[in-house]
């Protein structure tokens, strides 16, 4: 029986060794597995960044030819067109970058060919950075590679042409670029963090978002670093850090700022849980936040809740949320804000205000907002700076008001005593010149005064009203000198008799030089 005993008392401490054996075991390959799946994200972490492949060489992208047509319509004369072409191909350095700035302000698309050869050999940093933006204007990637291999090594290339490429394969959204731009936000160098970052916010994915995220938690970023951060995720509508983001709006100890653009990041992540928390958030102190507040909820036209509230931001104590308020008002076409709106042309102590609450009546188009805006314009107790800013945002809708607005051009445009509404009224008028302006740019264009006439052949230049060339003859031939004489002959195809004059000289001299030869 002891014998028994014995031998049951061994196999007891025996499998009792080897479950504490096994356990350690276990725990023992439990820690090398969770040791592996960290090593393994700091490894997908370190590969994120890095070199990007070159994209392949391409040519410019066919032309727009509409947007080449609207283009054309606002040169001088039938020249320009090859006139721009030769200052491209053999112009100054100079000479090209101003008549570049030309055509990205208008918009010009027809020269992308002659533009992409000349960039093939520009040595000028200011001249290679208006190609970029130029390029990137028309969205045309043919400039991939070389914006690609300077952000690989962006340190020997100066720094207006490293942000001109950042700012290019964000607009292109070239995302071959992703390793090089991640690699310089991991950087030690400052520099780039923020253009890296607003780079990542337009070609990142998903996955970069949530990469993006991770450096909310570091301790070393500065307080702009990590609003530059936050606006990143909101541009990125990056809904997987919702969470994190709500907590750092709701965070009363977070920096101001940082909760501003968290608050916006919520809107832009287009959740609609966010409405809920961006509208307890409008209670705050602060008038910045609560203007980003604004931002926020402006993303969400069909969400009662956030209609009612920006609504009521319209009369914040604040000029900043009510500015923002009208904005999103705007953007958001909210009727329900007309009423507000008409209150605070006629009552707000900020002429910004005022203007940003025209504007938002014109644009928003309802019965009651454009028949009060045209009601202002008969008024004669308000002042001309008011009419004209008026006058500025009807056109510009292109919902009413044309009728009034011309009547009005016809009152003061041999008004000297209102001078600048009948400036501020040509000058809208030649931005889009149409079949029914005829009239009016004919009593521009027969004016004594110098800019009311210069505002007329602005306005013919965009519509060529046949019936007005004797208007254009009658400049033409002013005994005068001027830059209104030399315009109004361009428009009619006169050579200037002056050249003609220095056209015969060059011919008899160089008869003369022939003769003196043989």
């Amino acid at each position: 029986m002891k014998r028994i005993i014995f031998l049951l008392s061994v196999i007891l401490i025996s499998t009792s060794i080897f479950a504490q054996e096994t356990e350690v075991l276990e725990n023992s390959e439990i820690t090398e597995t969770s040791e592996f799946v960290e090593e393994t994200q700091e490894e997908i972490k370190a590969s994120k960044g890095g070199y990007a492949e070159i994209p392949a060489a391409k040519r410019p992208k066919t032309i727009d030819q509409e947007k080449a047509i609207e283009a054309a319509k606002k040169d001088d004369s039938a020249d320009d067109e090859e006139n721009f072409k030769n200052t491209i191909k053999y112009g100054l350095p100079s000479e090209i970058s101003e008549l570049l700035d030309d055509l990205i302000e208008n918009k010009d698309p027809r020269f992308s060919e002659e533009i992409y050869d000349v960039f093939q050999s520009a040595k000028s940093p200011i001249l290679k950075e208006k190609i970029l933006n130029y390029f990137k204007q028309n969205e045309d990637p043919c400039l991939e590679d070389f914006a690609v291999t300077v952000l690989n090594d962006p340190y020997d290339e100066k720094s207006e042409v490293v942000k001109a490429c950042f700012q290019y394969i964000a607009a292109v959204k070239c995302t071959a670029a992703t390793p090089a731009v991640i690699n310089l936000l991991e950087s030690e160098n400052e520099n780039y963090f923020n253009d890296a970052l607003s780079a990542i916010g337009d070609i990142g994915s998903a996955e970069d978002a949530l990469f993006i995220a991770e450096y909310l938690e570091r301790d070393d970023l500065s307080a702009a670093q990590r609003q530059s951060l936050m606006r990143t995720l909101g541009k990125m509508h990056a809904v997987q850090t919702w969470d994190k983001v709500v907590a750092i709006l709701e965070n009363e100890d977070e920096n101001t700022f940082v909760r501003m653009y968290a608050a916006e990041a919520l809107g832009a992540m287009e959740k609609e849980e966010s409405v809920p928390i961006l509208v307890q958030a409008f209670g705050a102190t602060d008038p910045n936040l609560r203007q980003y507040v604004i931002k926020g909820l402006s993303y969400f036209p069909n969400v009662l809740e956030a209609r009612s509230t920006i609504v009521q931001g319209i009369r914040d104590e604040h000029w900043r949320v009510r500015q923002e308020s009208i904005k999103s008002a705007t953007k958001m076409e909210l009727t329900d804000a007309i009423p507000y709106l008409i209150y605070r042309v006629k009552n707000d102590a900020e002429k910004l205000i005022k203007e940003e609450s025209i504007a938002s009546i014109a644009k928003i188009n309802t019965t009651e907002g454009n028949d009060f805006l045209i009601l202002q314009l008969k008024d004669k107790k308000l002042g001309d700076g008011t009419k004209a800013k008026i006058v500025q945002e009807l056109l510009k809708a292109g919902h009413a008001g044309q009728k009034e607005i011309l009547e009005l051009a016809d009152e003061v445009v041999q008004d000297d005593k209102r001078k600048s509404l009948r400036y501020a009224i040509g000058k809208e008028l030649a931005k889009n010149t149409k079949p029914e302006y005829k009239d009016i740019c004919a009593k521009f264009l027969d004016s004594k005064d110098t800019q009311t006439v210069s505002l007329g052949l602005d306005m013919y230049k965009n519509q060529k009203f046949p019936e007005l060339e004797p208007n254009l003859r009658k400049i033409a031939e002013d005994k005068k000198a001027s830059a209104n004489k030399n315009r109004a002959k361009k428009f009619l195809g006169i050579e200037d008799d002056d050249e003609k004059k220095d056209d015969k000289e060059i011919k008899k001299d160089s008869s003369s030089s022939s003769g003196d030869a043989k």
